[in-house]
């Protein structure tokens, strides 16, 4: 099962300042708190981030994903050792894509055509992969 988080707005870097960053962490917090009653005791979750971006973005995808994992600690997972992989990605909103089974939040969110970011989480399955 994946959980499905959408927060909408322009991700904050972990260089943004920290008021900025604090405001983002608490705006990921409280979409979060919508999706889980209690954290996730799971011990290999991957997380996958994707941010959808209107223009040339100010930001890169390693940095955003530190304060949007900080954030999900104590709501969606107890400690961010409890991920064992983590995929985040950065895509224009101007692209054109084909895209099958999203869950209806996201395609409603890509058609509002705002910047958002799209937090997936779900337990890593242990099927075989080339490393």
């Amino acid at each position: 099962m994946a959980y499905t988080v959408i927060v909408k707005g322009t991700p904050r870097s972990i260089r943004s300042s920290s008021r900025s960053r604090t405001t983002w962490k608490n705006k990921v917090a409280n979409e979060a708190r919508k999706k889980f009653s209690r954290p996730l005791t799971d011990n290999d979750l991957r997380i996958k981030i994707t941010i959808f971006y209107n223009g040339i973005p100010t930001f890169d995808a390693d940095n955003v994903s530190k304060p949007i994992c900080d954030a999900l600690c104590g709501i969606a997972y107890n400690d961010d050792s409890q991920i064992i992989e983590r995929i985040v990605r950065m895509r224009s909103l101007d692209g054109a894509y084909r895209i099958k089974g999203i869950p209806p939040e996201v395609a409603v969110a890509m058609c509002e055509g705002e910047d958002f970011v799209w937090i997936e989480i779900s337990k890593v399955g242990r099927e075989v992969e080339n490393l």
